[in-house]
């Protein structure tokens, strides 16, 4: 493997991929959306940044984003890609001592 082009982020975690469009968990700095159509040039296709969100994994299910934070797992349908919608979230109970 030879590396191409690298992009820093701030505090990456999982990823997916659906046709073109890449979904990056970034952790603290949310959950980021590239146009992926042009790989050696995703910097300057950010196409939306959620960050209210802190994500560490996705898994992507046609329009379906089933997503893991601190706080929970999260299903969001994301057909349309400015606009992600919550459709369920189970929250994490904290740890009894």
């Amino acid at each position: 493997p030879t590396l191409l082009k690298s992009y820093s982020m701030e505090n990456p975690y999982g990823l997916g991929i659906d046709d073109d469009m890449l979904f990056v968990c970034d952790g603290t700095a949310g959950l980021k959306i590239y146009d992926a159509s042009d790989p050696l040039n995703l910097g300057s296709n950010l196409v939306k940044v959620y960050s209210d969100m802190t994500p560490y994994d996705v898994i992507l299910l046609g329009s379906i984003l089933v997503l893991i934070s601190p706080e929970g797992l999260f299903q969001y349908d994301y057909s349309d890609i400015n606009n992600i919608q919550l459709l369920s979230f189970i929250t994490i109970a904290p740890k009894l001592d």
